[in-house]
This record gives C-alpha cells, sequence and structure tokens, in this order.
C-alpha cells in the first residue's frame, strides 16, 4: 500500500459513522448523496461489505417517488445549517433535505459489484437486488420530475443540487433570486472554515430564499 491510499484510508475512518460516511466531520456532519457515492467505490477497492452499506443506509432517505435527497439527517448536530428544520420535508423515519445531486448512485453500485467480482466476494443477492431498484427509481424520477418534456436535459432546481454550487455559472441567474428569506440565515460554515472560501452572505441568503420557497 502506498502512502497515498494509507491517507486515504485513514480519512475514510475517521469520517466513518458506523455504516455512512460524512465528507467532513463539522462543516458536514451529515450523510451526502453523491459524496457518498464516490465514498462506495473508495470503500470498494478493500472493503466490498461496507461499500454496499453505504449506499444501504443512503437510500434509507430515498422518497417514495424515487428521488434520493442530497442530505440524509441520521443523527442530530448543531454545527450545520440549514438543517432538517429548516427543510421541512414530509420524509419518514429519516429527516432528509428536499433536493438531490447528481445521480452518481448507479455507477458506484456497478464499481462495487466489478471489486465484488475482481475479489471473488460473494454478495447477498437480495441486498443486490434492493439496491439496484433504489438506482433505477432515482432515475425514473430524474425522467418524470426533471425532464417532463423529454428535452435529454434535466433542470436542476438549486445550486446545490449541481455539486458545482460556487461556480460562476450561477451567477446570473441567483441574481434574479430575492435575498429575503422566512428563515433566519444562521451561518456556521464560516465558523468551520475561511470566510473567504464560502459564497457571500447575500449568496446564501438566495439559497435559503429557495429552500423556502420549495418547503412553502
Amino acid at each position: 500500500m502506498t502512502d497515498l491510499q494509507d491517507a486515504a484510508r485513514r480519512v475514510l475512518s475517521a469520517n466513518d459513522r458506523g455504516g455512512y460516511t460524512v465528507p467532513t466531520p463539522r462543516l458536514y456532519p451529515f450523510q451526502w448523496n453523491w459524496d457518498s457515492a464516490f465514498v462506495a467505490m473508495g470503500f470498494a477497492l478493500f472493503d466490498v461489505e461496507r461499500a454496499v452499506t453505504e449506499l444501504e443506509w443512503l437510500v434509507r432517505g430515498q422518497w417514495d417517488d424515487g428521488m434520493v435527497p442530497h442530505i440524509v439527517f441520521h443523527q442530530p448536530s448543531d454545527s450545520y445549517f440549514p438543517g432538517p428544520d429548516v427543510w421541512r420535508t414530509p420524509h419518514t423515519p429519516v429527516p432528509t433535505s428536499g433536493i438531490t445531486q447528481p445521480p452518481v448512485f448507479a455507477m458506484a453500485l456497478k464499481a462495487i459489484l466489478d471489486a465484488a467480482r475482481r475479489k471473488k466476494v460473494q454478495l447477498e443477492p437480495g441486498r443486490i437486488a434492493r439496491l439496484f431498484d433504489a438506482a433505477l427509481a432515482f432515475h425514473r424520477w430524474w425522467y418524470a420530475a426533471r425532464d417532463p418534456d423529454g428535452t435529454g436535459l434535466v433542470a436542476l432546481l438549486h445550486p446545490w443540487e449541481s455539486g458545482s454550487d460556487n461556480s460562476p455559472a450561477w451567477d446570473a441567474a441567483l441574481a434574479r433570486v430575492p435575498v429575503t428569506t422566512t428563515t433566519p440565515v444562521r451561518r456556521k460554515d464560516t465558523g468551520h472554515v475561511d470566510a473567504a472560501m464560502r459564497p457571500r452572505d447575500e449568496d446564501y441568503a438566495r439559497f435559503i430564499h429557495l429552500v423556502d420557497l420549495y418547503a412553502d
């Protein structure tokens, strides 16, 4: 094992919460959709069973219509805003956000199955079937909810859905979003990292305006 591989495993171990992985302990203390998909691909290189578990915990947050939200709030934490009280989604018993992220889930599942074949790891067929069904439902949701006219291009409803929310590509669209919010904006992210590395206050207000709009 190289030093880089060993360091990567230590990061995964430090962020492992016993079934799911957080991107960072305080800045992002919950399970994120496509982060977990990439993490599962990493786990598959040395622990196939743990990789499967990562995806199983993620689909605990899947909605009845097939959407996999971008955050699953398995455990409470006061180090992140906006939490489940702001999203106000109807999903139970595990609270979630109300938007999604790029569907890396199916690619992660295939990577896990490929790793299992290479390593000759036997996986219980029922577990894989359930994850396949979840992936299929997620993709069908994208077609139905975000490309209803069959254009071949899906719509994103929030910069956080893109995985590139700090990109200047959003500037023109965000400029048209009001900075008024029903929910008081409580910036907790700037307490964990340099504020210069984070969105501006007016941008965050626009993010939360959209969250309030969708919650309503």
